[in-house]
């Protein structure tokens, strides 16, 4: 099923922006001296962990949250790595949590935002439901997100419908999956953003 066959999803156009937000570049010098460190000193690699140019995202959440496009702030990183999207969430307002499956990722995220004093939280785990009989078909076919990882939504209290804004970097090829998991467990009204690799955003959003 194409994008635009996902009738429940709005494309919503986002402005040329800023290419960088002030009160973000410190964090984001830091990070990717961080992400070249880490990188750098592991023996094995994470072969799902890439980084999207944090500043273009930055930018993106500061304007959903100057333009007012969502009615409440909770924000929710699928896939969060080291942490820095949900990092500039929440330096935006946003009650910002990310979902990562890989615990060594989970621990920097957390020494970043204590280091910054950024009140983001982060929790180890799966971005998918618990429930995944209704999404099956939709999902066997991911190659980069782990299938079989535990739900993180358990520990955050929360489910992916209590979320207004959810924000993903898919590997290419796979941004479809994506949306047809927000657009079946989402709420209306909700927004997702997708990096697609080349300082490209999408933002959608779930209408009833």
């Amino acid at each position: 099923m194409p994008l635009e066959e996902l009738t429940m999803l709005q494309t919503i156009p986002i402005p040329r922006l800023p290419s960088s937000i002030a009160e973000h570049a410190k964090l984001i010098a830091e990070a990717n001296r961080r992400v070249d460190a880490f990188t750098k000193s592991r023996r094995e690699t994470i072969h799902n962990f890439v980084v999207c140019d944090f500043a273009v995202v930055g930018a993106a959440i500061e304007w959903i949250a100057n333009e007012n496009l969502i009615c409440g702030n909770a924000f929710c990183e699928w896939g969060s790595g080291l942490g820095v999207v949900t990092m500039m969430a929440a330096i935006q307002g946003f009650d910002a949590v990310g979902i990562e499956v890989e615990s060594d990722l989970i621990d920097e995220a957390r020494r970043l935002a204590d280091d910054f004093s950024i009140p983001a939280g982060f929790v180890e785990g799966s971005f998918l439901p618990e429930d995944r009989s209704a999404i099956a078909d939709r999902i066997q076919d991911i190659d980069h997100v782990d299938l079989d990882a535990a739900s993180a939504y358990e520990e955050l209290g929360s489910s992916i419908d209590e979320f207004d804004l959810i924000f993903a970097f898919p590997w290419p090829g796979e941004h479809q999956y994506f949306a047809e998991l927000f657009d079946g467990c989402a709420s209306d009204g909700a927004l997702l953003m997708t990096y697609d690799g080349r300082n490209q955003l999408v933002l959608q959003r779930r209408v009833g």
